[in-house]
């Protein structure tokens, strides 16, 4: 694992006490899965944020959350006084914090259209590798493994990062594609900023330099290019295979604009409305696109 990396997470670990005193937030992402979930099979060097008490008033929870970032800002400066803050307008206007001190930069960033979570939170401790390797201690309240996972699976379709492939042949390997993290996967489809049938079968990026610039020296684990694309393979695979009929029909009445809420209801998530909105928005500004859309979905999932 390469020293820059290893710097980064040390003072990331001193950041995230101070972040986890705001219960408005919990961790989400690569950090939550490799050094608290699972045994630091890689290193993660971001702090990304889910914003927990969701309501309908979007200008409210953008404020809120800019105070919490705020109360964080101030005990950082207190507990760490070399750190710096860069980008302050930029971050303001982003939701995040950009956090250094001369030889180490971490980001800490809050979703701002992915608020609210869809089962309870967790209290997690810093895993038994990751508190050997730098000597330090911290617990988390990350987003329920559901949703973890559902995230993690949904940016690695869409991004094809290196990283996210990586966490995911761990889930394979570890835990495997439950119910519950289909789940969760499922609610991620129908908020992607993306059309659904592009996430269930994506256009294969090629991501080799990626590979060598962004993920090479994040860990000790055997995972060349080959695997990657391996991974990927199976991922996509292993989602399609697993949709039902059921969930063919919720995500096609979804696609449409049209959601049926019987099962589950995520008509409160304001992804989810800022998705339908859109959705209808194309079908009257725009039918033959948003009938290729719906049609695409219908060949995709085989209907």
């Amino acid at each position: 694992m390469k020293e820059l990396y290893k710097k980064q997470i040390s003072f990331l670990l001193d950041i995230l006490p101070e972040v986890a005193k705001e219960d408005v937030f919990a961790l989400h992402g690569g950090t939550a899965i490799n050094l608290f979930y699972l045994n630091m099979p890689r290193l993660s060097v971001d702090i990304d944020l889910t914003y927990v008490p969701v309501s309908e008033n979007r200008d409210l929870d953008l404020q809120n959350i800019r105070s919490a970032l705020e109360r964080i800002k101030e005990r950082l400066r207190r507990q760490i006084p070399a750190i710096r803050f860069s980008d302050p307008i930029r971050a303001e206007e982003e939701l995040k914090l950009i956090c250094t001190i001369p030889d180490a930069i971490v980001k800490i960033e809050v979703n701002q259209i992915n608020r609210g979570i869809i089962a309870a939170t967790e209290t997690v401790v810093l895993c038994d590798k990751a508190q050997e390797t730098f000597d330090k201690f911290c617990e988390v309240r990350t987003v329920s493994p559901k949703q973890l996972w559902g995230g993690k699976i949904n940016a690695a379709l869409d991004r094809q990062h290196p990283r996210d492939l990586f966490d995911v042949k761990n889930l394979m390997d570890e835990i495997g594609f439950t119910t519950d993290i289909k789940e969760g996967f499922l609610f991620f489809l129908l908020c992607g900023k993306r059309p659904i049938h592009e996430l269930l079968r994506p256009h294969l990026v090629d991501q080799s330099a990626v590979f060598k610039s962004q993920f090479e020296g994040m860990t000790d684990y055997t995972f060349g290019y080959e695997e990657y694309a391996n991974t990927r393979e199976i991922l996509i695979k292993t989602i399609n295979d697993s949709l039902t009929k059921e969930d063919k029909e919720f995500l096609l009445a979804f696609s449409k604009g049209e959601p049926d809420w019987t099962t589950v209801d995520y008509g409160k998530f304001p992804a989810i409305r800022w998705k339908l909105l859109n959705i209808r928005k194309l079908k009257e500004a725009n039918p033959q696109k948003y009938e290729a859309q719906v049609n695409a979905l219908k060949q995709t999932v085989s209907f």
